[in-house]
């Protein structure tokens, strides 16, 4: 799919589910009247879509066409969206379909798909007529974003893709990403990665940025984030609390990455997002 066309056409939200904790599907595989999409807040999954397999994470969109089997099996338990759309151009009429994308995208703005997941849970809980609504939007934002992203990506002609994307490029950051987003809400030591993966950390951040298009602090820190921000919103824990559980050293300075990321307080964000 080209990129440049992707700014014409638009997902239309048909249902949305929201699934927590998931540690098997129902139905290991199933073919769908609409396009679905798969979107992981956290843990992962294996997929089949035709031809295509692979895995799929925090910042990944896996997709699959109508009348495709869509096979699937969870690694890690699973927080993840799921909504059934069609698409549209702007033009109103159904876009061929060699525009339209299939299998697995990657984002790689994750603080902003991490706020648009919060306003898609947000209007989940809430119901009511305008709800759909506004989950419409969010999907939109979100596709939306990956067209932004990828026309950047063209224009400076840079080869860097989102992590899960790019770590199949380079063995060793794909490891490291496993290694990452297993032990985010612990005492992770980026210095104790790169000597177990057998690289200097000074080689490691080169290759991780190389793959992914991010710094691995900074992957590291989104991972956790994520994890503050289901626990500010599924929870009643303290902040001192999230922060013994997300990987924070403490309270403190977790509220002050917290506001730096996503312009607002832990508490003001809690107080925003739940109902």
């Amino acid at each position: 799919m080209d990129i440049s066309d992707a700014i014409h056409i638009r997902p239309r939200l048909v249902s949305h589910m929201y699934w927590k904790e998931k540690t098997a599907f129902q139905f290991r595989e199933d073919t769908n009247e609409y396009w679905v999409v798969f979107a992981v807040e956290s843990g992962r999954f294996t997929y089949q879509i035709g031809e295509e397999e692979g895995v799929g994470g925090f910042g990944d969109l896996v997709i699959c066409p109508p009348g495709v089997v869509f096979r699937r099996e969870v690694v890690q338990p699973l927080w993840f969206h799921v909504m059934n759309f069609d698409w549209i151009q702007d033009d109103g009429h159904t876009p061929p379909a060699n525009l339209l994308p299939s299998g697995k995208i990657a984002i790689q703005d994750l603080g902003r798909l991490s706020s648009n997941y919060a306003y898609l849970k947000k209007w989940y809980d809430f119901g009511g007529p305008s709800s759909h609504a506004f989950r419409h939007h969010v999907l939109t934002d979100i596709w939306m974003q990956y067209a932004e992203e990828n026309a950047a990506v063209r224009q400076t002609h840079s080869a860097s893709w989102a992590s899960s994307e790019s770590t199949g490029k380079d063995a060793l950051i794909h490891q490291a990403v496993q290694m990452m987003q297993e032990s985010a809400d612990t005492s992770c030591s980026l210095k104790a990665i790169a000597q177990e993966l057998g690289v200097t950390q000074v080689q490691f951040t080169r290759r991780f940025k190389k793959s992914t298009g991010m710094l691995p602090i900074d992957y590291l820190t989104t991972l956790r984030l994520q994890k503050v921000q289901r626990l500010l919103l599924d929870s009643d824990l303290t902040l001192q609390q999230i922060a013994g559980q997300s990987g924070f050293e403490n309270e403190f300075y977790l509220s002050r990455v917290f506001k730096k990321r996503m312009h607002m307080s832990p508490s003001y964000y809690r107080k925003l997002h739940r109902l």
